[in-house]
């Protein structure tokens, strides 16, 4: 009986050690799946002209700028932002440069308009004004206009009259993708979402005469085929992101996404949530372009995935985050969304409100967002109770504040919300059976029979 025992006993730890090896492998994929080649096929002829089309129409971030900000602003009407302020616009303007390397500010200028479709975005008075501004200023090298809908042919105007390159909002946070794309899916998926930007310019420019490469038929096929072969790449992609979900669900694992503005915390609440101390969160816009999942418990000992994303930012074309949406997708499809904001961040609310608005069409109303407001510890009570949306838990990724009651609010919603396999089970005290049900299942509860105490009712 005991060596019978004992054969059942190594049969059961080798079927255990090999469901743990698969689960250990899905949550490697999945943390690591960015590492695996979506890449597409280029010849030297083809690499070396879209570097000099893309040098020509993003610029250069090569050995830095000297920038000049202008921050344009409508000063009533209906496309008045109401949510913000002009002052607050201008300082996430700066804060997009300065996460550029070599990148320094040099001066600033906020710019009331009634509409921002003039040619050169301003009258010719207030124009010679904002010349003498920018000549004021010691060896400006460029211009960062800060808004998202600049066209191209204003472009080419305000460099005629600046004689000095213009970036826009979409060429300035393609720069720090660039810069932040480390793994094959992000160098992808920015490859895709800077494509639409250089070949609109490139077509505008040639129409106005003004293009170093002009949009040549030859130039449009070229385009054509690199943009056909991203594609391709992404739907890759997306087949292969299908691929590892599948593996996760067959393992049963609830997911909770985090989700929210660039720099808001995300990495830094998942580290205190998994304990991982691997997670190293940088203090920069954009440090996540990859989604990553990592593994985590919670108090029951339920075995979770956290899936890190992708920040979001206000005043950008929905071209810039298309590509990410496949990856997106796949986080929004979890059974929570974590949706965590900077509390102490001075625009929080219209942040807030962005976030909302972007992940609307890609969830169903009835899922559950549970707010967050990271960084509770360095701003006073009552500016979290004035900013804070209703039933939002306050916390600080860095100081542990309040994780302990958001790890059990999201328990208690795992619990009650997700198709987890419940079961009730009587077992006998102390015997193998219940010690491998606590090792191996998450046990919510376990109380005496009351009809015999050497056993227990297990849930």
């Amino acid at each position: 009986c005991l060596k019978k025992l004992a054969v059942l006993n190594k049969s059961q730890y080798i079927i255990n050690r090999r469901r743990e090896f698969n689960i250990l492998n899905v949550i490697h994929q999945c943390k690591y799946e960015s590492d695996i080649a979506f890449e597409y096929t280029e010849n030297e002829e083809e690499k070396n002209t879209y570097a000099q089309v893309s040098q020509n129409y993003l610029g250069t971030v090569v050995g830095g700028n000297r920038i000049f900000v202008i921050q344009p602003y409508i000063k009533w009407g209906v496309n008045k932002k109401r949510n913000t302020t002009p002052q607050l616009q201008l300082s996430e303007a700066k804060a997009l440069v300065s996460n550029l390397t070599s990148w320094n500010i040099v001066g600033e200028k906020l710019v009331p308009l009634l509409t921002l479709q003039r040619i050169k975005l301003v009258g010719s008075g207030a124009l010679e004004t904002l010349k003498h501004d920018v000549e004021k200023c010691s060896h400006v090298t460029a211009l960062f206009i800060s808004t998202n809908s600049l066209k191209f042919v204003q472009i080419a105007e305000l460099q005629k009259t600046f004689n000095l390159p213009i970036y826009d909002r979409y060429s300035i946070v393609i720069h720090i993708f660039r810069e932040r794309a480390k793994t094959p899916e992000a160098k992808l998926q920015v490859a895709l979402a800077e494509l639409p930007y250089v070949k609109q310019k490139m077509i505008d420019f040639t129409n106005y005469r003004i293009g170093r490469i002009n949009y040549t038929e030859k130039m449009k096929n070229m385009l054509q085929a690199r943009e056909k072969k991203l594609k391709n790449a992404l739907q890759k992609l997306k087949e292969h992101r299908q691929r590892i979900k599948q593996q996760r669900l067959s393992y049963g694992f609830p997911t909770i996404a985090i989700v929210g503005y660039t720099n808001a915390g995300k990495t830094s609440l998942i580290k205190a949530l998994t304990d991982d101390d691997s997670l190293q969160p940088v203090d920069k816009l954009f440090a996540t372009l990859d989604t990553t999942v990592h593994l985590g418990l919670l108090p029951n000992m339920l075995k979770v995935l956290y899936v890190d994303t992708i920040g979001f930012i206000q005043d950008i074309p929905e071209t810039l985050i298309e590509p990410f949406i496949v990856t997106l997708e796949d986080a929004m499809s979890a059974d929570i969304l974590v949706h965590v904001f900077d509390v102490s961040h001075p625009d929080v609310k219209a942040q807030i409100q962005h976030v909302q608005k972007t992940i609307e069409p890609m969830i169903h109303e009835n899922k559950l967002i549970i707010n967050v407001a990271n960084k509770c510890d360095i701003v006073e009570e009552h500016v979290i109770k004035n900013v804070i949306p209703k039933d939002t838990f306050a916390i600080s990724s860095v100081k542990l504040t309040g994780i302990n009651l958001l790890r059990s609010r999201i328990e208690e919603e795992i619990t009650n919300t997700t198709s987890l396999l419940k079961r009730r089970i009587r077992v006998k005290s102390g015997s193998i059976e219940a010690s491998w049900l606590y090792k191996e299942t998450t046990v919510l509860n376990a109380e005496p029979d009351p009809k015999n105490p050497q056993y227990l009712i297990m849930d």
